[in-house]
Order: C-alpha cells, then sequence, then structure tokens
C-alpha cells in the first residue's frame, strides 16, 4: 500500500444516493496543478467535510480516455485560440468498474462546463453512426473525426459533504497515439474542483489557496497533442504547460 492510499483511508465511502445530487454534469470547473507530495497534507486537512468515491473497492481509480479530432485539429486549435466556446469529444473507461462512455465535453465560457454522455459496451471505442450524429448535435462538427491521443491516469474522486462538489486529484497521467507514446508530469497531481455554481469558499478551495495554489487553464488533451505533436503551435497553452515543468524540476 502506498502512502497516498494509506492516507485516502480517512474518508469515509461516498453513500451511493449521494451522487444522485453530485452527477454536476452542468457545472463549473477550476483547476489547479499541485506538486504530487502535497497531496497528502491537503486532503489530511479536508478529511472531514469530503467522502471518497470507489471505484469497485478501490479508493484510487485508473481511467483510459480516447480523445477524438478533425484531421486538422478542429478542437485542439479552438482551445489553443481560447475560444469562449469550445469542445472535447472522446470515449471514457472506467477501468475498475468496467464501464465506457462516449462523451462530448462543452466548455460553455471560462468557467462553465457541460457533458453529455451515454454508456456503451465496455471497450468499445469505435466511432459508430450515430455517435457522430450525437456529436453533430453538440457541436459545429459533421463527421470527420478521427483518434488522436489515448490518455491514462490514476484518479481520486472526493465527494462533498454540505457543498455541492466533487473534488478530482489525477497523477501518472501517460499519453500515446499513432505518433509514438509520452508521459505526463511524474511529480505533479492535476486537483480539479467540480461545482454546481463556482464558490471560492468550499473547504477545498480555502486549502488550497491557503497552501498558495493558484487555478491554472490546463486541458489533457491538448497537453497530449503537444507531447506526441511538440512542434505543433501552442504558444497560448505555455503558460499551463510551463507550470508543469516547474513543478516536475522542483
Amino acid at each position: 500500500m502506498t502512502d497516498l492510499e494509506e492516507t485516502l483511508n480517512v474518508f469515509v465511502p461516498t453513500p451511493r444516493e449521494a451522487m444522485d445530487v453530485r452527477g454536476l454534469q452542468k457545472r463549473t470547473d477550476t483547476k489547479f496543478l499541485i506538486p504530487l507530495g502535497a497531496v497528502r497534507e491537503l486532503i489530511c486537512e479536508v478529511a472531514a467535510d469530503y467522502t471518497i468515491l470507489l471505484s469497485g473497492d478501490r479508493r484510487i481509480a485508473a481511467y483510459r480516455t480516447l480523445y477524438f479530432d478533425t484531421p486538422d485539429l478542429h478542437f485542439f486549435h479552438a482551445h489553443r485560440r481560447g475560444y469562449r466556446m469550445r469542445q472535447k469529444v472522446r470515449i471514457r473507461q472506467y477501468v475498475d468498474r468496467a464501464k465506457t462512455f462516449f462523451e462530448v465535453k462543452q466548455r460553455v465560457n471560462e468557467y462553465r462546463t457541460i457533458k453529455y454522455r451515454r454508456e456503451r459496451d465496455n471497450g468499445d471505442c469505435r466511432l459508430h453512426d450515430d455517435d457522430l450524429a450525437f456529436v453533430g448535435g453538440h457541436t459545429n462538427v459533421q463527421g470527420g473525426l478521427q483518434p488522436q491521443v489515448w490518455t491514462d491516469f490514476r484518479r481520486v474522486t472526493l465527494v462533498g459533504i454540505a457543498f455541492n462538489e466533487r473534488v478530482t486529484i489525477d497523477c501518472d497521467l501517460r499519453f500515446s497515439g499513432d505518433s509514438g507514446a509520452g508521459r505526463g508530469p511524474r511529480n505533479c497531481a492535476i486537483v480539479e474542483v467540480k461545482q454546481a455554481h463556482f464558490s471560492a469558499r468550499s473547504p477545498m478551495m480555502l486549502a488550497l489557496r491557503k497552501h498558495g495554489f493558484r487555478s491554472e487553464g490546463f486541458s489533457k488533451y491538448c497537453a497530449g497533442i503537444v507531447a506526441l505533436h511538440p512542434d505543433i503551435r501552442h504558444n497560448r497553452l505555455l503558460p499551463g504547460l510551463r507550470a508543469l515543468e516547474r513543478i516536475e524540476h522542483g
């Protein structure tokens, strides 16, 4: 058992009924990039305010995600250019629970996110005609999608007891695609606070700011494209990528 897994034992498992009101498919997202070594102290401070979502019987879940884009990377460049309305299209596998979902994630503005998804046969990572119709109904892209990047990572999910909030803590991020493979930062955790309405006063938000952490714009998909295609233009993404480098190199 790792030190992090041992620390997570202080959390009570999330009751099944709590997820009925904490699904947060429409939400605000606030991301923080923090040193992996800071995670244990951070979560110990908020243990009384959150439960932990189990993945099967595991407290750290394994995720695999396949992102799709057009041949000219329409979705990537919308993120790179900072468009207010932007989307991601992906198939996400919840490895421990043997579940797979097809998802369209839409960023409405700087904070607001809406996720549309539907379950599919576990492990089915092909695009079907009804998938393309689903994408067309939620984006301005009609067909022509291709697999671009796989991401693999491990995730801890905390669920607010008094706040309508979920907190995800991702680590061990890796990328792969047709052009090869790359790894994310080994010493960095990606913390995302997901709320029905933005609040800087939740226990996790207060704890993050107490330790001097500030929110950062960051996308696993965009980071994966840059890792696999380092020559692609990505100037606007540099602040988040440089924040990762600073943490990685101490």
